[in-house]
């Protein structure tokens, strides 16, 4: 490469994954002048852009089944989004494990500024880490004295001032609201600081919340978890772990079916919220609004009937229409009896990903069609939005703090 010109050398290095240019930059002066310089910084993450938003799903398969990284416009994941992103996590360190204690598989608890929260062990973490899955930075949280069980976690990250990097992250465990009127009406949590290095133990007094819930939450990058109401079903717990509040907020009215479960909620890139519900009659997605006598309100920003949804993608509707698949709805007794369960939304592109008789579809707003993304799955899937700010993100150090849980 030393005979070609710059341009040339600049248009093969753009082309690298992320994780591979710090290599380059060790072999020539040269190459490191070109990467380190403004002009190709900017050039660089502005063409890797289309592939840096989209959702990671993780599916509740048997153990060994990895993370994947799915950008949602395109029929599958592209050879570009395959090569920027370790979807898989392997190079996060791991641990033999046994069937069913599953302690050395590596579990996505959250997304947020380009970064991961990930956990070794699913029900009973023993090990916490915040990496970068497009550099493949990562750091390993100090273990907790006393590990919890089945916690969910949030990460959110504190910026410089001139904002191109971060100064701090913090990681927050919590546990689900059915165990807050159990903790003596408390929000019980688990926070660790990058800034301090240490984990500390809180207990915040939530609000009395006439509402019951029984799903895991659906997980914002803003650093806020959101519980879907059962009881009654049109209510919206929000919970922030940047300054610990927690707030219920109106959910739109089912169309047909008041019994069905089959919805989500998701943020959006730069802000704003979207809620999606699907039962046996209509699907509908509607956007948060701020305003009116409430303070709140939905808008509705798409409908389609089940029908018509059916004769615009013929091919997932014989999947979902399989006698064996139907039979097993019967037998299941699943709720709703939609056609497609919703699984999450994107978070900068106008798409709901959705499972389709255990394949997962993005199904697109614009276009009312779906693509498989994710085939075979069978089992429960999470969805993560993600997206990669067009910079390098760089994971703080750690200040070194003796390992205590403090009580504050």
């Amino acid at each position: 490469m030393d005979r070609l010109c710059d341009n040339i050398v600049e248009e093969i290095l753009c082309r690298l994954p992320a994780k591979y240019l710090h290599r380059v930059r060790a072999t020539a002066r040269r190459y490191n002048l070109i990467i380190l310089s403004p002009e190709f910084g900017a050039r660089y993450w502005e063409s890797h852009a289309p592939y840096l938003s989209g959702v990671f799903l993780q599916s509740n398969r048997p153990w060994g089944q990895h993370s994947r990284f799915l950008a949602g416009p395109s029929d599958r994941p592209s050879t570009a989004t395959r090569s920027v992103f370790a979807s898989d996590l392997a190079f996060l360190p791991r641990l033999p494990a046994g069937p069913p204690a599953r302690d050395g598989e590596i579990f996505i608890m959250h997304a947020a500024a380009g970064l991961l929260l990930c956990s070794r062990g699913e029900y009973k973490a023993v090990q916490y880490y915040v990496c970068n899955p497009v550099s493949w930075q990562w750091v390993a949280l100090p273990e907790l004295p006393r590990p919890p069980t089945h916690l969910s976690g949030l990460l959110s990250v504190t910026n410089n001032r001139d904002g191109s990097s971060i100064k701090c992250f913090q990681v927050a465990l919590f546990n689900h609201p059915s165990g807050w009127n159990q903790n003596n009406g408390c929000l019980d949590l688990k926070v660790f600081s990058s800034a301090t290095g240490r984990w500390a133990a809180k207990s915040i007094r939530s609000p009395t919340i006439d509402v019951v819930t029984h799903a895991p939450p659906f997980l914002g990058q803003s650093g806020t978890a959101y519980w879907i109401g059962y009881s009654p079903m049109d209510k919206l717990i929000a919970y922030n772990s940047l300054n610990h509040t927690i707030q219920v907020l109106p959910l739109p009215s089912r169309v047909r079916d008041t019994t069905a479960l089959n919805r989500c909620v998701g943020e959006r890139q730069g802000g704003g919220l979207r809620y999606a519900h699907f039962d046996f009659s209509m699907f509908q997605v509607w956007d948060l609004q701020f305003g009116g006598v409430n303070g709140v309100w939905w808008k509705l920003v798409h409908q389609v009937g089940v029908m018509e949804l059916a004769e615009r993608n013929p091919e997932a509707t014989a999947l979902v229409t399989k006698p064996e698949y139907v039979e097993w709805r019967v037998n299941a007794n699943s709720p709703g009896s939609s056609l497609f369960s919703v699984l999450g939304v994107h978070p900068t592109a106008d798409i709901i990903f959705l499972d389709v008789n255990g394949n997962v579809g993005a199904y697109s707003i614009e276009h009312g069609t779906i693509r498989y993304q994710c085939p075979n799955q069978y089992f429960r899937s999470d969805v993560f939005p993600y997206v990669h700010p067009a910079h390098p993100v760089e994971i703080p150090a750690i200040t070194k703090a003796p390992l205590e849980l403090n009580r504050s």
